[in-house]
C-alpha cells in the first residue's frame, strides 16, 4: 500500500502579493499622471465652425496660449504680457523646435489679438501653429423676404 507524501502536493501560488503590487502600480500611475488640464481655461468660450476637425488633445509637448475676451493672454494658467510671450516663443523656436503651439482665443475677443499672437509665433519661426475651436452643425434659418 502506498502512503501519500505531503511533500509531493504543491500548494497553489499565493497571488495576494501580485494583486497588491498591481493596485500599488495603478495608484502610482494615477497620481503621477496629470489628469487635470491646467492650460484649458474653463471660462473661455471658443468660436464654433461648421466643419468637424480631428479632436484636439493637449499633447505634453504643446504650448497652449489662451486669449481672453479682453485680449489678455494666459500661458500655463498665468497671465503673460506680449513681450514676455515673444521671449517665450523665441525660446521655444530656438531650443525646442519639435514643440507645437496651440492658440485658443475667446469667441468674443477681437481678431486682432489672435492675429497678433499668430504673427508673433510665425515671426519667431514656429510653424505650424494650431488654432483651437469647437465644431458644431449650424441650424438652417429662414431668410425673411
Amino acid at each position: 500500500m502506498r502512503i501519500a507524501n505531503n511533500e509531493d502536493i504543491e500548494a497553489p501560488p499565493n497571488l495576494m502579493p501580485l494583486i497588491d503590487m498591481v493596485f500599488l502600480l495603478l495608484i502610482f500611475f494615477l497620481v503621477a499622471s496629470s489628469l487635470n488640464q491646467e492650460e484649458r481655461e474653463q471660462s473661455l468660450r471658443l468660436p464654433r465652425t461648421s466643419k468637424a476637425a480631428q479632436p484636439m488633445s493637449a499633447a505634453p509637448r504643446q504650448l497652449i496660449i489662451n486669449i481672453l475676451h479682453d485680449g489678455s493672454m494666459k500661458v500655463g494658467g498665468q497671465t503673460i504680457k506680449s513681450d514676455a510671450l515673444k521671449g517665450m516663443l523665441e525660446n521655444v523656436a530656438k531650443n525646442e523646435p519639435e514643440r507645437r503651439v496651440l492658440i485658443r482665443a475667446h469667441e468674443g475677443s477681437l481678431f486682432k489679438y489672435f492675429a497678433g499672437v499668430l504673427d508673433m509665433s510665425t515671426a519667431c519661426g514656429i510653424n505650424p501653429v494650431k488654432v483651437g475651436y469647437l465644431a458644431y452643425e449650424p441650424k438652417a434659418t429662414a431668410v425673411p423676404g
